[in-house]
């Protein structure tokens, strides 16, 4: 099983591409993946990455400090989520929007900086190793019971500040525990996965191609099953110090909470944005899907955003354990209805 903490996504902005090349070099202190991305190509990798967990742009690309100004302008029209953190390599003036628009700078002398300003900007959110292990280990049950003939793997995890759609087909389904609420999202690109469904039975016993409604129905189910997974092993499995409920909550048997606040959804499907209506980070897992017979892939993009609520104190990591220790293990065919 991958173990890993989860790493973030950043556009690397730097005209020395020594510089660059360094910083995106892995590091497991800076838990990184960063992409170097040209001045010219910056369009393009903005179009091409939906998935971004922020900005590391060098106080001289494009070649003095007015063309980096000018570049974070940009950022902050096309992309405002996304945290842009500043290396500055001297103590000179800076023009206004490098002082406005950055969310933190670090010195290149003092590498200890960046490590401060991305655990403050970027990893702000810490998920506990057995939730993100046990969040993957549960949705790959349920993945290889429903497509028992393909290969089954998934991605490092991710921090994605990012608002931007993957695909065409989502689902959404709202998460309550004594220690987060929020929301589980799933999402995909329509065609790779319909490619990899069954035909199914048509009139005269006929085999008829699968469509997005059978899409639909296997991604809804998928949801429901991960789901009703994450509600059996963690509701109510909290610490009591740190686990509280807030303003205006109530608690109820076992240690729900019931929130009243409620904050809407909003959808932009022109723009392909979705905004949960907090800053809070999401934690993604890429799940890829490949037929042995075709070498075909399809990537379902599974999010977990927290937030209406999130208290890392109030996860019990033993309770948890001990839960996951006496789940039986999924069967091809299971039904979970809640």
């Amino acid at each position: 099983m991958n173990t890993n903490k989860p790493v973030s996504k950043v556009l690397l902005l730097e005209s020395d591409s020594a510089r660059a090349l360094a910083l995106a070099q892995p590091d497991a202190a800076h838990r990184l993946m960063g992409v170097p991305v040209r001045r010219d190509a910056l369009a393009a990798a903005l179009h091409a990455h939906y998935d971004l967990g922020g900005v590391l742009l060098g106080e001289d690309f494009g070649g003095s400090a007015e063309a980096a100004a000018a570049v974070a302008v940009a950022l902050e029209v096309e992309r405002p989520e996304l945290p842009i953190v500043l290396r500055r390599t001297t103590d000179g003036e800076l023009p206004e929007a490098l002082r406005r628009v950055p969310r933190a700078s670090w010195d290149e002398r003092d590498p200890e900086s960046l490590h401060a300003a991305l655990d403050a900007h970027v990893f702000s959110q810490d998920y506990p190793d057995p939730l993100v292990d046990g969040i993957a280990d549960m949705t790959l049950g349920r993945l290889r019971g429903l497509f028992p003939g393909l290969e089954v793997n998934w991605d490092t995890p991710s921090i994605v500040r990012d608002r931007i759609i993957f695909g065409e087909v989502l689902t959404l389904i709202p998460i309550e525990t004594a220690w987060c609420r929020g929301w589980l999202l799933m999402q995909t690109e329509e065609t790779p996965l319909i490619d990899m469904l069954p035909t199914r039975e048509g009139r005269g016993a006929r085999e008829e191609a699968s469509d997005f409604r059978d899409l639909n129905g296997v991604l809804g189910e998928l949801t429901n099953l991960v789901w009703g997974a994450f509600r059996n092993r963690y509701l109510g499995h909290a610490r009591h110090a740190g686990a509280g409920a807030g303003a205006g909550d109530e608690a109820g048997d076992g240690g729900w909470v019931r929130a009243q606040v409620q904050v809407p959804l909003l959808i932009n499907h022109r723009r392909r944005y979705l905004s949960f209506g907090s800053d809070n980070p999401q934690l993604c897992i890429k799940y890829r899907l490949t037929c042995p017979k075709t070498g075909r892939e399809a990537v379902i993009d599974q999010r977990f955003v927290f937030s209406l609520g999130w208290s890392r104190e109030g996860f019990d990591e033993t309770a948890a354990l001990a839960a996951a220790a006496a789940e039986p293990e999924p069967v091809s065919g299971e039904l979970e209805l809640f």
